[in-house]
């Protein structure tokens, strides 16, 4: 019997809000990739072990996609130069992904150094389509710092030569008004289960090939409070495992993003699909930036529908769900009214992550599918077994999360220029 195919039709929408990106930096780089290794993968790092059954992995994930969606949800309902320039051939660079909270870790080296063995500082960062800024936990300088455990050095920015903090006074685009202390500009970022990063702005240089020292300039924060990380970052230690997250690498919608300020309007990612064998293990992918990021070059055929941000210009990318099938059946009673975002509320939405494992449906538009798709199978003589879980999990809130596991085996790429999403099918 041939694999049963959930298909996901989108809306073209006629009215979308673009996002003005303000050109805060004189780069214009071509493109560059990053190799992004997820937890479960026996590549990571962060590798838990072969001792977890695939059982407890498989429930470990659910958790995982049910602690992203409120983190997803919470940011949507939230308000919240002169460089080298980049190589379009440069190689990748090596990535992991941490525990509980379903991220995806890029090694970055952030800062000047030259009296170090090395001219950076190493530093780990999730990889976050979900949220905007820049940041990673810096030492000292300020009283009453608070910090989740990482094994690195917290980032010694005082001693990096490129360290330049964002004065107030300069009225720097990416300084929003209101936020200064001591005539420096400040951010502050939300997460899952009311985890937080404040700190101060400044401008550094980054690298992103540590063999070629391929290197940029962004608006970086430079995190001194971080608050209610515990729950999946800085745990590790207490099991005997790494915790190398720093902070994190914001590629969502908004000014202060990574592409945003590198001026790349285009970045994409191919999921390997999760395998099915004793490990249930997940294999390593690659983010691609810019000019290495492309889509249907072998024939394959290329499909487009468009996406929208917040009112805001900030937060997840929002896709338009028109309908969902299974296998050419039309599940009666989900309809595009019940996922539209209500602008008035900041609720409801379908937005994509590649960072929550599973899909995760509002309670109600769950139970259709999955009465749909019980129906479709007793139909073939295939009973439906409880104990053998779920590929879409149900939600609590009216939050819905097109996951990576929907999204595996297929190469998508996000222009955020043209507010479109393209996807076709690849072997990843």
């Amino acid at each position: 019997m041939g694999l049963i195919t959930l298909f996901i039709l989108f809306l073209t929408i006629s009215h979308v809000s673009l996002l003005q990106i303000n050109s805060v930096i004189a780069v214009s780089p071509s493109g560059f990739s990053l190799k992004i290794i997820h937890s479960d993968s026996k590549e990571s790092p962060l590798y838990p072990g072969d001792h977890l059954t695939p059982e407890e992995r498989l429930q470990r994930l659910v958790q995982q996609s049910k602690d992203r969606a409120r983190y997803v949800g919470l940011q949507v309902s939230s308000s919240n130069e002169t460089t080298n320039p980049i190589n379009p051939n440069s190689t990748s660079i090596p990535v992991s992904y941490e525990g509980v909270g379903a991220f995806y870790v890029a090694e970055m080296g952030i800062g000047t150094f030259p009296s170090s063995l090395q001219p950076f500082e190493k530093n780990y960062l999730i990889v976050d389509t979900s949220s905007e800024i820049v940041w990673t936990q810096c030492a000292g300088a300020r009283n009453k710092s608070q910090y989740f455990h990482q094994d690195l050095p917290l980032y010694p920015a005082g001693n990096s030569r490129t360290y330049e903090p964002l004065l107030c006074l300069d009225h720097h685009p990416l300084c929003f008004p209101g936020r200064c202390e001591a005539g420096i500009c400040t951010y502050s970022a939300s997460y899952p289960s009311t985890a937080s990063s404040r700190g101060v702005l400044a401008k550094e240089k980054f690298t992103v090939n540590k063999d070629q020292n391929e290197t940029f300039d962004i608006i970086m924060g430079c995190g001194f409070w971080q608050n209610g990380f515990e729950e999946f970052l800085g745990s590790g230690s207490l099991r005997g495992k790494p915790d190398l997250v720093t902070g994190v690498l914001g590629l969502g919608s908004g000014p202060r993003s990574l592409t945003s300020q590198l001026q790349i309007s285009t970045f994409s990612h191919c999921l390997k699909p999760y395998s099915s064998g004793e490990a249930l293990t997940v294999p390593s992918t690659y983010l691609r930036f810019g000019s290495n990021a492309t889509i249907g070059g072998g024939g394959q055929h290329v499909s487009r529908t468009t996406f929208f941000t917040r009112p805001t210009g900030r937060g997840p990318y929002f896709l338009n769900l028109e309908g969902i099938s299974i296998n050419g059946l039309r599940v009666v009673g989900v309809e595009k009214k019940d996922f539209e975002y209500d602008q008035r509320t900041g609720k409801g939405g379908f937005f994509i992550d590649s960072g929550t494992p599973f899909t995760v449906m509002y309670q109600p538009h769950f139970d259709k599918v999955s009465e749909t798709i019980i129906a479709y199978f007793y139909g073939l003589g295939i009973h439906h077994d409880p104990g053998l879980g779920r590929g879409i999990i149900p939600g609590e809130a009216n939050i819905n999360v097109f996951g990576g596991m929907q999204q595996a085996g297929k190469n998508m790429l996000y222009d955020t220029a043209e507010l479109t999403l393209s996807f076709s099918a690849e072997d990843c």
